[in-house]
């Protein structure tokens, strides 16, 4: 199988490059001028620069693909809206239109939950027919919701497409940023507070989620989409959790939202003086009031795929991010 992958650098998508190879298959990735190819050549995988919205650029490598796997994405949203908009929707327009036109067997799009802004406030599990949570919260959230309509507009037209909605992602090999990197800070002591506690988190395992995309592509009929979001638990359990694994003291407070994105908004100044970037914007906060609960049981049952547990994910994270 022939397989054209966006995002072939990024966490996700690194390791499933490495699934597919080891499995056989050839796999074409997309790069930057930037990127640090060397471990996907290692892996035997061919990159073809070039960039989501330069189509030209991707014609070489998605021709004669059966599959195109689009997981490249823009989650920063410190620069305002346009990155992400150029990424994310127009990026995934490009990558859609141009696989229809070269005629490519299926394309697999690599959504996220944020795509349905949220779950129902009274904490209960949504799955992927569930209604939308409006307004989004976030940049991201929007941008992913509108990234994914362009795709099925494409899908119309007779595309074949599945699309998996993960949750947070976490667990070995990690990254500086998104799950990995808030479980990291609270193991090293940086939050002495919990944001967002009784907050209700969809948790999956990295691996659980290359897995299940693996299934989508081997056993899934084409327009069906699915969430893999694994284990639900509130943000303050987790941190117990990892705080119990890794030896150190879990924060005693639990901080009010509307105070930390004063704090936040007061901060932007300080940034600035000193020509720094905020590690985040007030929309982490707004995202934070509401719940992530997902039930991805359509997945498990049609796919026979079985994520692992956060009593069996996090250890292994654990002891990965200590070891970092």
């Amino acid at each position: 199988m022939r397989t054209f992958l966006t995002g072939g650098t990024g966490f996700i998508g690194s390791v499933l490059a490495g699934r597919l190879a080891a499995a056989g298959h050839e796999v074409r990735a997309l790069v930057r001028p930037t990127s640090d190819v060397e471990p996907l050549r290692q892996l035997g995988v061919a990159t073809f620069v070039g960039d989501l919205n330069d189509r030209a650029s991707m014609r070489e490598g998605m021709s004669g693909a059966d599959w195109v796997i689009h997981a490249a994405a823009e989650l920063d949203d410190r620069d305002g809206p346009a990155p992400m908009r150029r990424t994310n929707v127009q990026g995934s327009e490009n990558v859609a239109s141009l696989a229809y036109k070269l005629g490519v067997g299926r394309l697999l799009s690599v959504s996220s939950m944020a795509y349905f802004g949220g779950s129902p406030a009274d904490g209960s599990a949504a799955r992927e027919d569930a209604p939308l949570q409006t307004p989004f919260p976030t940049l991201y959230s929007a941008s992913k919701h509108s990234g994914e309509l362009a795709i099925q507009e494409w899908a119309k037209r007779g595309l074949r497409v599945n699309t998996v909605f993960p949750g947070l992602v976490y667990g070995p090999p990690g990254k500086r940023g998104g799950a990995n990197g808030m479980l990291r800070n609270f193991l090293s002591g940086r939050f002495p507070a919990v944001a967002g506690a009784d907050r209700r988190m969809s948790w999956i395992y990295l691996h659980d989620l290359i897995d299940g995309m693996l299934e989508i592509v081997e056993k899934a009929p084409p327009g069906r989409g699915y969430l893999m979001t694994g284990d639900v638990a509130t943000i303050r359990d987790v941190v117990d959790r990892i705080c119990k694994l890794g030896g150190v003291r879990p924060p005693r407070f639990n901080a009010p939202l509307g105070l930390l994105r004063m704090g936040a908004a007061l901060a932007q100044p300080w940034f600035k003086l000193r020509g720094r970037r905020p590690p985040f914007t007030g929309q982490v906060f707004t995202s934070l009031e509401r719940h992530w609960a997902f039930d991805d049981s359509r997945a498990r049952a049609e796919l026979d795929w079985h994520p692992r547990s956060l009593a069996e994910g996090l250890p292994p994270a654990v002891e990965y991010l200590l070891a970092r």
